[in-house]
């Protein structure tokens, strides 16, 4: 390994350190803060090899940024790439290792050679991300005392630069997620004399709740479903559901969740999981709206005069209702000056987790000037009281 000459950066390596800006940018890590995922990986690295500090390093366009670092001393986490190991080794495929840097010309200069923290031993393996595997940063050791690894010593410094891979992998993979899920927020519409709102918080990287409305026909369908659990698997089932009723779109509500049932209850079953939805559509005309409740039962009507009313649910959730059981189904008549509220079940958890929350979430809505107003104040609450779930709020007003 020592026998390799440094590398002189090249207008095609100038191309990679543009595309491992952007990828690093994509990977949402580029930030100096330090982050439990990566720390524990490098406290294993300087511990099982006894080594005075170990490193983990992202390389940017110009600049080394010191991801993790375990060593007493610590370093400022931005350095300029060219003045470190990591930089002159960026065109090497394999593992590195340096016994003594001082009797080393490659990197004899180096700042982290001739100054603190002295280092004389080196060793250090790529870390590589994307389709094309293209190397972002090092998993290394540095010690001020020249030595050398074994080949099993060098092995399990690979398998820790595996293991930082697949957690940067994983940033890519949950960037990706939460931009595909994103999207999946719906759209505005346009349905004179009434208003239609909401917002989904998820609890991670991306929520098992999701909310849809969308017009057809000048008729108003909208949707709120929570998929039991959290993460990307219940994320996932939830786009499913999503994608299930949305092709069902013109449907009336009790034939579309017959068929959106038939459709996923097999893959709810194969997950173990199971999902409550509320699934409406509104006549804008009358201001009737015709509905379907799978197990949700989380439905506020703040009427005109002042009072409230919650729609409870009959039936059980999608993937435990029985098979040839018809949906029950009912209707809600919306006045002038009438709104709904629909939630998920991560709303009961701002408050005291009952169903008194839904009054206390009625009493936020009369107090706020706006549907808009109100969204921002259960978001605030959400900040300062994590309700430790997803979170949806759906509100359909009519105009007085």
């Amino acid at each position: 390994m020592t026998g390799e000459t440094a590398t002189i950066l090249t207008p095609d390596s100038a191309s990679e350190a543009v595309r491992r800006g952007a990828l690093l940018a994509a990977l949402d890590v580029v930030n100096g803060s330090a982050e439990e995922r990566f720390e524990r990986i490098t406290r294993i690295a300087r511990e099982a090899f006894g080594v005075s500090g170990s490193f983990l390093n992202l390389a940017g366009e110009t600049h080394l940024l010191l991801k993790s670092q375990q060593i007493e001393a610590r370093f400022d986490p931005f350095i300029p790439l060219e003045d470190t190991f990591c930089g002159r080794t960026l065109g090497q495929d394999g593992p590195v290792l340096v016994p003594d840097a001082k009797a080393d010309p490659r990197y004899a200069d180096l700042p982290s050679v001739t100054g603190d923290p002295n280092v004389r031993f080196y060793a250090g393996v790529p870390l590589r991300v994307g389709a094309d595997q293209l190397k972002v940063g090092t998993l290394c050791l540095v010690d001020p005392v020249p030595r050398t690894l074994g080949a099993d010593d060098l092995a399990l410094l690979e398998e820790l630069g595996t293991w930082a891979e697949r957690e940067l992998a994983a940033g890519v993979d949950e960037d990706r997620m939460r931009s595909v899920l994103a999207g999946l927020s719906p759209r505005e519409v346009s349905v004179p004399g009434y208003a239609i709102s909401g917002l989904s918080v998820p609890h991670g990287v991306v929520s098992g709740d999701f909310h849809e409305w969308h017009v057809s026909d000048g008729a108003l369908y909208v949707t709120v479903a929570d998929v039991m659990g959290k993460g990307m698997s219940a994320g996932l089932l939830a786009a499913g559901i999503r994608g299930a009723v949305l092709a069902r779109g013109t449907a009336e509500p009790s034939a579309a969740i017959t068929g959106v049932e038939a459709q996923v209850a097999p893959e709810l079953g194969r997950a173990s999981s199971f999902a409550t939805l509320f699934h409406g559509r509104l006549d804008p005309a009358s201001g009737r709206l015709d509905s379907v409740d799978a197990g949700h039962g989380l439905v506020l009507q703040l009427h005109a005069d002042g009072t409230e009313t919650i729609h409870r649910s009959l039936d059980l959730p999608i993937g435990l209702h029985p098979s040839g059981v018809p949906r029950s189904t009912g209707s809600v008549l919306l006045e002038p000056g009438d709104t709904l509220i629909v939630v998920s079940d991560g709303a009961l958890e701002l408050f005291d987790s009952t169903l008194a929350s839904l009054s206390r979430l009625g009493g936020v809505y009369r107090a706020s000037g706006s549907s808009q107003e109100f969204l921002e104040r259960v978001r605030a609450r959400a900040a300062s009281h994590d309700p430790g779930d997803d979170l949806t709020v759906v509100v359909l007003s009519r105009d007085a």
